[in-house]
């Protein structure tokens, strides 16, 4: 007997299992046929709703629990860790490195040091976990078409062969509406307000998966599907407000929530703006804004201690949906947002906050693209001529191959700035005593130096709203990456006076949302391109 159940994958994200051949003898086999059916990675487990307890959730033992329209959830299972001990040698080294080979190309090796005493630096951004109530993946470019039902997908092939044989066009307007709705979920799956680019992209898979859904007098016969899924995307939004979940990224912007002063649909709306992917995510579930701040709490005592790393990071995942809210509602002042959670300023958190809200490793994409595109670009540098080349000429003469990897990055950067028109003093400061008073500065690097060392720098701090709020950079790329993570956990604007600069920071070296450039940009990309 044919069998329908309800699947909850996640809190936005609810499906259709259709078993003609009934419900599965063994849960294994339940779960392993969700899992191929909707194409889910990794280990699962399964409840199911119990009507006798006023549909609460209960772990599925039997198939014989369950029944046709029954509602059940799918629970990823956290992965078995085993570790592989070996004995040491003398020296305090594995006796398993001995195999490893040490041949390979260092410009092929991204490394990093990592202070000893630090509790915090023992957590990478490869380490970050992200909440189950995030988004887990960016826009893939290009847009991949969720896979419709098969009755759909079986009318679309016969409409296909027919577009191609006649070149009959496909009309049926219940099946146009299936499409369109599965596209919105497909669509919220990675945003809630999709750019005008977006909406194309997915346009554009669609036509040209399926040709037979061309649209006559369109040049591209996809312009009524992009007008199409913006309406659709914004009645999607509608029906999600009234359900009994809670969904910050669209409450934002009710009217209700609004001041008087912009109480129109169109203004102050609260969107990404810079590719992020978890802008405003739901708390996970379970909490609310009420126990989250109990975490916070407990999260500004657990600061004060030492060799808990692991236990700020996990605080810190957990309530990172109550940081946002708190972040881009609120707009709190840097020195007001510090005090109420410290633990953010410190590189580990800036680069881990900086992966849950985009998904990226922001010190390793940085790096890794800067050193890729480095000999291009010194190409260009040096081929520049004019003022700017003549402010950059002293850089690129301390540009060697014996150089420390380092300062060659230093040197790139500032050449940067010059060669896209701003200059490299709106953002860096040199000093020669860190008691010197900031609090003027808006956005700056202040690179301290050593009377002794004429060198490497004695520090390297940020500045932000006048408050210093991260020191021990080391050099001048590093701290340039950790203010963009900064301004993404900030939800801070990128300052006026470098907004090439920091837009090839964004677009070009972490590769986010790089469809869209500035002109002046967007010559460099296509220079690097050559």
């Amino acid at each position: 007997m044919s069998v329908q159940l309800r699947v909850i994958i996640e809190e936005h994200d609810i499906r259709k299992l259709m078993l003609p051949s009934g419900i599965p003898n063994t849960v294994e086999d339940l779960v392993s046929l969700i899992v191929k059916t909707f194409q889910l990675h990794g280990e699962f487990g399964l409840l199911y709703e119990d009507t006798d307890f006023g549909n609460q959730f209960f772990s599925v033992t039997s198939t014989a629990e369950l029944h046709d329209k029954a509602t059940v959830k799918i629970i990823r299972k956290e992965p078995t860790i085993v570790l592989d001990l070996h004995p040491v040698d003398e020296l305090g080294l594995s006796s398993t490195l001995s195999s490893v080979d040490t041949t390979a190309d260092e410009s092929e090796i991204y490394t990093s040091t990592v202070d000893e005493d630090d509790d915090h630096a023992s957590f990478s951004s490869q380490d970050t976990v992200l909440p189950v109530s995030c988004r887990t993946a960016p826009w893939p470019v290009p847009f991949q078409l969720p896979e419709f039902s098969r009755d759909i997908e079986l009318i679309l092939a016969e409409a296909n062969k027919s577009f191609l044989a006649s070149g009959t066009h496909f009309r049926d307007a219940s099946v146009k509406s299936a499409i369109m709705q599965d596209l919105a979920k497909a669509i919220f799956s990675y945003t809630a307000y999709p750019s005008s680019l977006q909406i194309a992209s997915v346009a554009e898979a669609l036509v040209e998966k399926f040709p037979c859904l061309k649209e006559p007098g369109s040049f591209s016969g996809m312009y009524g599907w992009q007008q199409r899924l913006k309406y659709k995307m914004h009645n999607y939004r509608a029906k999600l407000k009234a359900r009994k979940y809670a969904y910050p990224e669209i409450e934002v912007n009710m009217l209700k929530r609004k001041l008087p002063s912009n109480t129109t649909p169109a203004k102050n709306v609260r969107r990404p703006k810079k590719a992020e992917v978890n802008y405003l995510p739901p708390h996970p579930v379970g909490e609310n804004q009420d126990t989250l701040e109990k975490e916070r709490l407990e999260l500004v005592e657990e600061i004060t201690k030492k060799n808990n790393a692991k236990i700020i990071m996990e605080k810190m995942s957990k309530t990172f949906s109550s940081r946002r809210v708190e972040v881009v509602t609120l707009s709190p002042a840097v020195s007001v947002f510090k005090e109420r959670w410290p633990a953010l300023f410190s590189e580990a958190q800036i680069t881990a906050e900086f992966r849950r809200i985009t998904t990226v490793a922001l010190e390793e994409t940085f790096m890794l693209k800067l050193d890729w595109y480095t000999p291009r670009l010194i190409q260009l540098f040096r081929a520049k001529g004019g003022a700017a080349g003549a402010r950059m000429h002293p850089l690129l003469n301390d540009v060697n191959e014996s150089q420390s990897v380092e300062k060659k990055r230093d040197a790139v950067v500032c050449c940067l700035m010059e060669y896209l028109g701003e200059h490299q003093e709106d953002l860096f400061q040199d000093c020669q005593s860190e008691h010197e008073d900031h609090t003027d500065q808006t956005m700056k690097v202040i690179v301290i130096h050593d009377a002794m060392s004429e060198d490497d720098p004695a520090d390297v701090f940020v500045v932000i709203e006048g408050i210093q709020v991260l020191k021990g950079c080391g050099n001048k790329t590093k701290a340039c990456v950790l203010l963009m993570g900064l301004i993404y956990a900030l939800n801070l604007e990128y300052p006026k006076k470098l907004k090439y600069t920091f837009e090839v920071f964004q677009k070009i070296f972490l590769e986010l949302d790089g469809a869209k450039l500035l002109k002046r940009v967007h010559s460099l990309k296509s220079k690097l391109m050559e």
